[in-house]
């Protein structure tokens, strides 16, 4: 299976951050699997949030080397995702380009990038949302956001929760915590640290987001019990909420294995999917596995 990757860009509106100028390039990418066709049936989209080792610049990506990303789009997914932070904007204002943090911007660039797919490709409209780490948070956004019909949600070892998380927790020597306070605007004290204003970071927590209890797709995650990165136990608080409601919510767990649900385990013997890519052989993990099932489940 030989895979077409496609690199666009988009314009975001950052002026409510009181940038000099309104309209910022995002780089994003799309996957298109072999069976694509310009004309009859139409190839289903996973957007694939990055966590915050990666970004999308305007010739790599994070997600394009991920067993998952590769996974889907052998077995005839496409598969996008966009940096969610303009790169001269973070120049400007100092943040690191690799936290994203799942803030209005982001939500923003996600949602033009799905536009930009819709208007150039033949790609159903309805989506599948997926996530790791900090793409916990973006992808959630996203699907909060109700910008874009999405079918369900997944998710590696996310992030849902900006207080405890991020403000509280952040990763990267706290990089997370600075892009929290420049994107949102937050005050700070005496000493130059930010005040955390739950007012002013509003549905950009989904732990906080009213929306969130009755979430409107079925979602899926995936986390080590042992993640030092990012709380387990604020992941199973999430579902539980969502699970409480009524929803369609469940966490797969693994004892071990830390940051990296997806690294856990023996290579699956008997996967459900092709697994050759470029002509290399996918390492297909339980939870590789389980998540391209998952997927396939609701995707009629």
């Amino acid at each position: 299976m030989v895979s077409n990757k496609h690199r666009f860009s988009v314009f975001v509106d950052c002026s409510p951050l009181g940038a000099p100028e309104n309209l910022y390039e995002d780089h994003g990418f799309l996957m298109l699997p072999e069976s694509y066709r310009e004309t009859g049936e139409a190839t289903r989209l996973v957007i694939n949030c990055h966590g915050a080792g990666g970004t999308v610049t305007t010739d790599d990506s994070q997600v394009e080397h991920q067993a998952l990303t590769q996974y889907l789009v052998a077995n005839g997914y496409a598969v996008m995702d966009v940096n969610g932070l303009p790169a001269r904007l973070a120049e400007e204002a100092e943040i690191d380009i690799r936290n994203n943090i799942g803030s209005p911007i982001a939500t923003q660039c996600y949602v033009n990038a799905y536009r930009y797919c819709m208007d150039h490709f033949n790609l159903k409209p309805e989506v599948f949302v997926h996530g790791g780490s900090m793409g916990g948070i973006s992808s959630t956004n996203l699907v909060l956001s109700g910008a874009i019909p999405v079918i369900a949600h997944s998710a590696f070892c996310p992030v849902l929760d900006s207080y405890e998380e991020i403000f509280l927790h952040p990763w990267s020597d706290g990089l997370p915590k600075i892009a929290l306070g420049k994107l949102y605007g937050l005050d700070t004290d005496a000493n130059g640290n930010y005040i955390y204003d739950a007012a002013k970071i509003g549905p950009g927590n989904p732990a906080s987001n009213p929306k969130a209890a009755h979430y409107p797709v079925p979602v899926k995650f995936w986390q080590c019990e042992d993640d030092e990165v990012v709380s387990f136990l604020v992941t199973r608080r999430f579902v539980e909420m969502v699970a409480r409601n009524g929803g369609n919510a469940s966490l797969r767990t693994f004892p071990h294995g830390g940051h990296e649900p997806q690294l856990v385990g023996p290579a699956v013997k008997n996967s459900s999917g092709l697994t050759e890519f470029n002509g290399e052989e996918i390492p297909i993990t339980p939870a590789v596995e389980e998540t391209f099932a998952w997927i396939r489940s609701f995707d009629r």
